[in-house]
């Protein structure tokens, strides 16, 4: 039962007209914005170059998805009056919520690393010689994951999840890392780019605030890792707590 669970939320977040603007945006917009992207930046080297294209679209598109996927994975079941049906499977509640979430996150990881696949070979007209795509991806995982804990954990607890899901990703996570001091520590942003490890994008600042690179980043890669880990469990149990023990019953404003 939890396998068909899964592969049902799989089948759900693959459907092309969830899947076909993400890939129309990497395959468009950043794979165009990579292969011209030394008139932005001249004079720079190709990890740097990369480094900006991934960090101001990819890690922000990954962030965007997670909040328009993640925060649906309850919240509609509410609208269309279909969460009755949902909770009468014989499966815990916990285990339903945790396979609907696990599918998800695995698709959103999935379309954010192919959209850096498209930032790499747009900057390196091919799909060798970097050396970050493969860090990318790990931090992209990763961040897929700790984004959907969180989006997940705004759908169980606000109506109109989506739209306080989508300030923090477009509001909360560009601002926060550029802040000084220890405000920066407060983005997940932040942590996905000490797993990703970046090179420094130059001096100009424009760049920099866009990648979210004005803050001082010392975090390691290691502390990146765990600190993420540690994030993720704790909201998934919490979440599955809270879906465990409170009623969700149909919307009636919902139409």
């Amino acid at each position: 039962m939890e396998g068909a669970i899964f592969m049902q939320a799989v089948r759900e977040n693959l459907r092309f007209r969830r899947v076909i603007p993400w890939l129309f945006l990497g395959g468009v917009v950043v794979l165009g914005f990579a292969m011209n992207w030394e008139t932005f930046q001249p004079g720079a080297d190709k990890e740097s170059q990369y480094a900006a294209v991934s960090s101001i679209f990819v890690f922000h598109i990954l962030a965007l998805i997670s909040a328009i996927l993640t925060s649906t994975i309850l919240n509609q079941e509410v609208e269309n009056k279909t969460i009755v049906y949902l909770l009468t499977r014989p499966v815990p509640r916990w285990k339903l919520l945790f396979f609907r979430y696990l599918a998800c996150s695995l698709v959103v990881a999935a379309l954010a690393s192919i959209n850096a696949v498209f930032a790499s070979a747009g900057v390196y007209h091919g799909l060798s010689g970097n050396s970050f795509l493969i860090k990318d991806i790990a931090a992209l995982t990763v961040g897929a994951f700790a984004y959907g804990a969180f989006f997940m954990l705004i759908g169980l607890l606000f109506n109109r999840a989506m739209i306080v899901c989508l300030l923090f990703a477009f509001g909360w996570e560009t601002a926060v890392p550029n802040m000084p001091g220890q405000m920066s520590y407060l983005s997940i942003n932040t942590y996905l780019q000490a797993i990703a490890q970046h090179p420094s994008t130059g001096s100009n600042k424009g760049l920099a605030a866009l990648s979210a690179a004005l803050g001082e980043n010392s975090i390691s890669t290691s502390t990146g890792y765990i600190t993420m880990i540690v994030f993720i469990v704790v909201l998934v149990v919490f979440g599955a707590g809270w879906f465990t023990h409170f009623e969700f019953l149909p919307r009636e404003d919902a139409e």
